[in-house]
């Protein structure tokens, strides 16, 4: 059900703001809306404003339209007035109009970010290496524990939300990427990382297909706990627990409670040293369980919080790298270095969506964000049907300084269908194909 309620959210903010641009442009140059309509098919409600606008909600809530009083696709009403008609307008009001959808989208990411900057900040965990996965990428180009990434080909990084960010980039590239690292001894270092097997299978999170294990690094230690009994201190990388290699924090923390009262023999990472402790998780009674618990926090974290003017430019850092991640996907999907079957329709929409917001309201709402960019992105491209070509086809208009030949327009239309349709099948057949592979 959340999965459900999610994506209808999803797809009618990011649809309604878009049609919203749309109409704001088409009011400010006095063109008569004849319905705004979110979703599709059956009518649930509708209103008529005084100015003659159906307002309707449909009941397939798979995107939108604003439908302008144009004598190309509709009769003119008796009580029509040609100024008031959307083809007969300047080239420049029509190619302002179609911008304006994309442009809201933009608008509506960039406020999302904004807000979440104040309210909640930015929080990652700084990006170091923990053990890197046998026969891994990440093993065979050097990567070794407390590794923690500095830049990606020169791109400053912080956290691993910046490297990842960073990786995208250069998907589905024959060319090893350059990752300079602070080895644990203070020396700096490069790495040469092939992306050759992300690419292969780009749905996945590279950290687990390059075999980037996130370091365990030890914050905060309880006082009178089993920690300070194991001598495990504030800034300690944990290697190995009972001769297994930590794989995350989430089995490492498994790991102890399932061991309670036990001695664990474990190695961790000090300033550039390899230690040898014995851990002792105490015993807790945890609903009705006992369980193992050491009494350490999460370290190597990185927290921003930004006051209302701050936020802005962090907001406007946030925009502008996910434009560039999604621009350079596209194009890579265009030019065939990432394979199509990474397209993804409604389905994965769906759960992607029902995924954030089990995680909380912030994380649904970074997703919302990236979502509108990507459809503001995508309506931007030169391709007839999308406003993308009709506002290829308008500066063409301004350029010749009379109007495009209407067996062109309609030519152009019919490809422009053609291709859309296609990727939307192609998009639906990968969900179906996920589903039941």
């Amino acid at each position: 059900m959340l999965t459900v309620l999610a994506f209808i959210v999803t797809i009618v903010v990011i649809v309604a703001f878009h049609e919203w641009g749309h109409f704001l442009a088409m009011r400010a140059f006095g063109i008569r809306v004849l319905t705004f309509s979110v979703g599709f098919g059956p009518r649930i409600a509708r209103f008529t404003d005084k100015k003659g606008t159906d307002w309707v909600i449909s009941a397939i809530p798979l995107g939108g339209f604003v439908k302008p009083l144009d004598r190309r696709d509709s009769e003119m009403p008796p009580d029509a007035n040609m100024d008031e008609e959307f083809s007969g307008k300047p080239a420049w009001q029509r190619v302002i109009t179609y911008a304006a959808g994309p442009v809201f989208n933009f608008i509506l990411a960039f406020i999302i970010y904004w807000l979440l900057m104040m309210s909640v900040g930015q929080r990652d965990a700084l990006a170091v290496v923990g053990v890197p996965a046998p026969d891994s990428p990440a093993a065979e180009a050097g990567f070794q524990p407390g590794d923690q990434w500095l830049a990606v080909n020169g791109e400053p990084v912080e956290g691993w939300q910046d490297a990842v960010s960073e990786l995208v980039l250069y998907l589905g590239e024959d060319e090893p990427v350059s990752v300079r690292v602070r080895q644990s001894g203070g020396d700096t270092a490069e790495r040469r990382l092939p992306l050759a097997a992300w690419s292969e299978d780009p749905e996945q999170s590279p950290l687990t297909v390059l075999g980037l294990r996130p370091a365990v690094l030890i914050g905060q230690v309880a006082e009178n706990s089993g920690a300070v009994r194991s001598g495990i201190r504030p800034g300690d990388l944990v290697l190995s627990t009972a001769g297994e290699p930590v794989t995350g924090w989430g089995g490492w923390s498994e790991q102890l409670r399932a061991s309670p009262g036990e001695e664990l023999p474990a190695r961790v990472l000090r300033d550039g040293r390899v230690v040898d402790l014995t851990l002792y998780p105490q015993p807790v009674e945890q609903d009705g369980v006992t369980v193992g618990q050491l009494g350490v926090g999460s370290g190597g974290l990185v927290e921003h919080t930004y006051n209302p003017l701050a936020a802005v430019g962090a907001a406007g850092d946030r925009f502008g790298q996910q434009v560039n991640v999604i621009i350079t996907s596209v194009a890579k999907l265009a030019t065939g270095h990432l394979p199509l079957d990474s397209l993804g329709g409604p389905v994965t929409i769906a759960q992607v969506a029902g995924d954030s917001a089990a995680l909380g309201v912030a994380s649904f709402l970074m997703l919302l964000a990236y979502l509108s960019i990507t459809l503001g992105v995508i309506n931007l491209l030169p391709i007839p049907m999308l406003d993308g070509g009709w506002i290829l086809f308008g500066i063409i208009e301004m350029i010749r300084g009379r109007s495009l030949p209407e067996r062109f327009i309609v030519a152009a239309q019919g490809v422009g269908l053609t291709l859309v349709v296609s990727f939307m099948l192609l998009a639906i057949y990968n969900d179906l194909v996920r589903q039941f592979s």
